[in-house]
């Protein structure tokens, strides 16, 4: 594979960028999972060991004055072996972002519930975003299902 050197220009016009901060309200909004990537650890000094698997989902956010914006989130699924309290607990997150995003909990629960990472592509949940100012971004602190409002019924203040 040959490297191209890559030419930058002598000027820039930078008049249309957009420098707004990446800062959204704290709170849950409506969003679709626009994303899935199946990821692994690599980092030495890390908190799981290097080649533990997870993903790394992106929602946007639809809807709202923060419509299309993306957040992430990532779920990783530890060893068997790793501490187990904190596998449970990890695990136990993973498992609840499916359910949110419209899998049964009796699938995603079964010892042979096998993930489908195109399958996640398209489907709509809450997240809860949460800025972080020190990194000038938007955590994803949880994520819930839709709640259908039916038809007819009010969201006026009494």
């Amino acid at each position: 594979m040959s490297e191209q050197a890559t030419e930058f220009p002598a000027t820039l016009d930078l008049s249309s960028a957009d420098t707004r901060s990446n800062l959204m309200e704290n709170g849950w909004k409506e969003a679709k999972v626009t994303e899935v990537t199946p990821i692994l650890t690599d980092n030495p000094q890390g908190r799981l060991p290097i080649g533990t698997p997870g993903i790394n989902v992106m929602f946007r956010i639809d809807g709202g004055q923060y419509d299309e914006r993306p957040v992430w989130n990532r779920y990783w699924f530890p060893p068997e072996g790793y501490d187990e309290e904190k596998r449970a607990k990890s695990l136990g997150m993973f498992a609840r972002f499916l359910m949110a995003i419209g899998y049964p909990e009796d699938e995603v629960k079964s010892s042979g519930f096998k993930i489908d990472v195109a399958d996640m592509v398209g489907r709509e949940c809450r997240v809860n975003t949460k800025y972080n100012e020190e990194y000038d971004n938007n955590n994803v602190a949880g994520v819930k299902p839709r709640v259908a409002v039916p038809e007819g019924s009010g969201s006026g203040i009494l």
